[in-house]
């Protein structure tokens, strides 16, 4: 299955679909910094940068669409968030005018839980209704990233739709092993978890979310989201905070389990931006098997 990838960031979506067995062959980013991880690890795709001026001539035959779209307008972060009138999550609708014009078989899309609450809710009926008036069928799921075996919460909206077919249904109806309600995942629960915390949690501190920027604890538990922070002053209530603007000091953090020592506020900022592979992965394989279904069947 051929890929095309918009608003890639760093290429989440792009590394998790093609751990599944698709071929991505376009990305769309218009970060420079982003660019050049992508250009990095795939050189010879195709890379546009400014969704708003790409003709969808240029757009290779794919058969699914994925798209992560600007959230900042929709995160409840964002306390004057103005959902998908904003500049940057309006961007939805420049995505869903190429989809209207190309109309690719599956269309997989990602933003943040605030999308289900801004603008009182209707922002969330908007995207709906608009994949729907575009010929798409399908529904939406929040996946966790502590769900797919990584030891820290990040929730995040996943909408899959199929063209014209019922065929995102199946996903929809036999999707429960990600969150954990299966037979077979309800009897290795606390096993699964407690190899999580054993791999997150042990003699060196736990690094966490703090008003200050990132700082650490010996707090038992999965840990909660990274925020940097962009000035100098470390400010606020934290345990001796460990990023402040640009620099992160691995000597206080001690063991950061998977926190590189490379990692700045621009480098957190993306990660934090990206789609988790392991939930891309998940999801392109549950529509791979879905492809496998003969359509007499569906």
């Amino acid at each position: 299955m051929r890929v095309a990838s918009f608003f890639a960031g760093i290429g989440g979506f792009d590394l998790g679909f093609e751990r599944a067995g698709m071929n991505v062959v376009f990305q769309c980013e218009i970060d420079s910094f982003c660019q050049q991880i992508l250009k990095r690890h795939w050189p010879h795709i195709p890379l546009y940068d400014d969704i708003t001026t790409l003709d969808s001539a240029i757009i290779p035959a794919s058969d699914l669409w994925c798209a992560g779209w600007p959230c900042q307008d929709l995160s409840t972060a964002n306390t004057e968030r103005t959902g998908l009138a904003g500049k940057r999550s309006g961007l939805f609708f420049a995505f869903m005018d190429l989809v209207r014009e190309v109309q690719p078989a599956w269309l997989v899309m990602e933003n943040v839980p605030g999308v289900l609450s801004a603008e009182e809710g209707t922002a969330l009926e908007t995207v709906i209704d608009t994949i729907e008036e575009n010929g798409y069928l399908g529904g939406w799921v929040s996946c966790n990233a502590v769900d797919a075996g990584l030891p820290h919460n990040r929730d995040r909206v996943f909408f899959v739709a199929s063209f014209r077919s019922e065929r995102a249904y199946h996903f929809f109806t036999d999707s429960s092993e990600l969150s954990g309600n299966t037979k077979t995942r309800e009897s290795g629960k606390s096993q699964v978890r407690s190899n999580i915390r054993e791999g997150a949690v042990g003699d060196a501190p736990l690094v966490v979310q703090r008003r200050g920027g990132f700082g650490y604890t010996m707090a038992k538990g999965i840990c909660p989201t990274l925020r940097a922070q962009t000035g100098g002053h470390q400010g606020g209530h934290s345990d001796r905070p460990i990023l402040c603007g640009e620099k992160l000091d691995m000597d206080r953090v001690g063991e950061a389990y998977g926190v590189s020592s490379r990692l700045d506020g621009r480098r957190g900022r993306l990660i934090g931006n990206a789609v988790v592979p392991g939930i891309s992965e998940w999801i392109g394989r549950r529509i791979l098997a879905i492809e496998q279904i003969p359509k007499n069947s569906l």
